[in-house]
């Protein structure tokens, strides 16, 4: 609730004091059935100031972000969750809000993770065991975005964002709940030394339970985007 209240203050003194406001619909996350919203205000003839929110519904994974060896596994992967980006754009051509910019940025991110099966092979009966887990997945980001935006009229606009990357801090944790044997205990052990990912995963494994920590050390992409905005 207190953070509720924070982003609607927020949005309330941008609104007051800029020259010029925008709200966006990011169309492109739509397709992936995220629900972003950002909101842009002038601060001068370069600069503004922009909030982004998105939401994310219980969901599986694309299709296109599988590969071929982890198919099996990540199918059967549901999340959802949300994210908070604020960021500052500067205007290199234009004048604030048209033209190309480049965007500092940071972004919090936290999904919970609903379901996902894993699955490892049985030696004391040779068959394929597949048990559920749960989770979550929370990240820190602080990046640089280059795009572009036009005025299509008195009150519409278009803001492409075309590429944007950044560091900091990504760690996905699982945990399965069962009744594992000692032969199980270990045949789990296996089947996680096996995968090969860039990254850091540990795991522990227990007669009770299985934790999985996993961290990419990888760079925050953040991607492609088209948005339809609203001036006012």
């Amino acid at each position: 609730m207190r953070k509720t209240l924070l982003i609607i203050f927020m949005f309330s003194t941008f609104a007051a004091s800029a020259q010029e406001n925008i709200i966006k619909l990011n169309f492109s996350s739509l397709l992936l059935g995220n629900i972003g919203l950002q909101y842009e205000a002038n601060l001068n003839l370069h600069s503004s100031l922009c909030i982004g929110i998105s939401y994310l519904p219980s969901s599986h994974l694309p299709k296109f972000i599988r590969d071929e060896d982890s198919t099996k596994n990540l199918e059967s992967l549901t999340f959802s969750g949300w994210s908070f980006t604020p960021e500052y754009r500067y205007y290199v051509s234009g004048k604030a809000p048209t033209g190309f910019y480049l965007a500092p940025y940071f972004r919090y991110s936290t999904y919970t993770i609903d379901e996902i099966i894993l699955t490892y092979s049985s030696t004391a009966t040779g068959l394929e065991i597949a048990v559920p887990a749960y989770g979550t997945f929370k990240g820190t980001t602080v990046g640089l975005m280059v795009g572009a935006q036009w005025s299509l009229s008195e009150h519409l606009s278009l803001d492409w964002w075309i590429l944007g990357a950044g560091f900091g801090s990504q760690k996905a944790e699982l945990t399965a709940l069962g009744n594992f044997s000692p032969t199980d205990v270990q045949d789990i052990k296996n089947e996680l030394a096996d995968i090969d990912v860039t990254g850091d995963l540990q795991y522990n494994v227990n007669s009770n339970s299985v934790n999985i920590s996993y961290d990419p050390e990888t760079p925050g992409i953040r991607g492609f985007g088209i948005c339809l905005g609203y001036k006012f």
